[in-house]
Formats: C-alpha cells, structure tokens, sequence
C-alpha cells in the first residue's frame, strides 16, 4: 500500500511538471501580405495610370536623361504593421529589382553643378558653375533603389525608380520582396531560434513611353 502511495505521488509530479511547461510559439507568416498600392504611388498627383491591357504607363521626360518616379508598397499582417519575434515592432527591410539596365561609360558626364551664393560685397545672388563630374569606369547601372525599410505604423515602403529616355517602348517589371525570419521561442522567453526564411513577393509591369 505504502509503495503504491508512493507511485501515485511520483505519477502527480511528473503530470504537474508537464502541464506547467511552458508553449513553444513559433511564427511562420502567418497573414503577411506585400503588395504595391494603386497607382504605384501613395500621393494621388504622382499617379500611374493604366492602359487597356492593365500596365501602368510612364511618360518619359526627353529633356533630360533618367525620369525619378517613387513607388509605394504596403507590407502588413493581417492589416497592420508586422510584429514578430525576431525584430518586434521595428521597420521591415525590402528589396527590390527590376529587368531593365543602362551602362554609364568611362568618360561620361554624370552632373554639372552649379554653386550658388550671396555676394557678400555686393550683397547679389551669384552663380558659379564648377567643374562637371566625369565617371571614370564602365558602371552597369539599375534602374530602381535595391533596397528600402517599411514606416513601422503604417507598413508602407517606398523606392524610387528611374528609367532613361532612351527605354521608350520598354517594357519595365519591378519586382519587391520581403524575407520572413521563421522563427520559434519558448512563450515567456526572450531568446528564439530561426527555422528558415518564408519569402513573399509582388510585382507589377510599366509601360514606358
């Protein structure tokens, strides 16, 4: 009788040992989107429209060698900005790509500059151009910002593209990706563990003309 008690009391510990351990919580993405807002664009003046087959379009500017369009995105959980357990609340990093490229040749103007000051004799507004920035190697040059990181209370991202007008006619796809940490912890700890990357992605065509 007596060892049986004592079994009894061994079976409890060992029943109260494991209900009282605690949860491993592990976050696959669950409920992650990522996707461009309409338009490409969160200001309604600086808008893409689109054309009769769904692209957007932009007009090129000839006057001058490459058109700076931002464009906008939203990365969010379930409608909001991601929480999660590897970074908590902090902005998310984005990258992004594009299909098309242009090489900036050894000996090719990049900029002018103009310096502009206040005479200080004459107490005038004065100009002085300085000498012109000239590149000095061969440069593969994309046509989008690589990289960008989400406002961490609305989710939104930006970057900015920047086609030159000799694409007209081209056909433009950019490309955002959000990597995803899986991670798992035990609930109350404050260390986890990675268990891969889940990517997630959007792209969108622009018509350039």
């Amino acid at each position: 009788m007596i060892k049986l008690k004592h079994k009894l009391y061994f079976l409890i510990i060992i029943l109260y040992f494991s209900c009282n351990k605690n949860e491993i919580i592990t976050d696959y993405g669950d409920g992650i989107t990522i996707e461009f807002v309409e338009g490409l664009n969160d200001n309604p003046s600086f808008q893409m429209p689109k054309n009769t087959d769904g692209y957007y379009v932009l007009v090129l500017d000839k006057t001058k060698n490459q058109t700076i369009q931002r464009i906008t995105g939203k990365l969010l959980r379930n409608g909001k900005p991601i929480e999660d357990i590897s970074s908590g609340t902090q902005s998310k990093k984005v990258e992004f790509s594009s299909n098309l490229f242009w090489w900036l040749m050894e000996g090719d103007l990049v900029a002018n500059i103009t310096y502009t000051y206040i005479n200080y004799f004459t107490g005038l507004l004065t100009y002085v151009n300085l000498p012109p920035i000239i590149n000095w190697k061969d440069e593969l040059v994309p046509t989008i910002n690589s990289s960008g990181y989400t406002n961490s209370e609305t989710g939104v991202f930006n970057t900015v593209i920047a086609p030159i007008r000799e694409m007209v006619g081209d056909t433009m796809k950019i490309k955002v990706e959000y990597s995803h940490l899986i991670t798992s912890k035990e609930e109350g700890s404050m260390f986890f563990d990675s268990d891969g990357v889940k990517i997630f992605k959007d792209s969108t065509y622009i018509i350039l003309k």
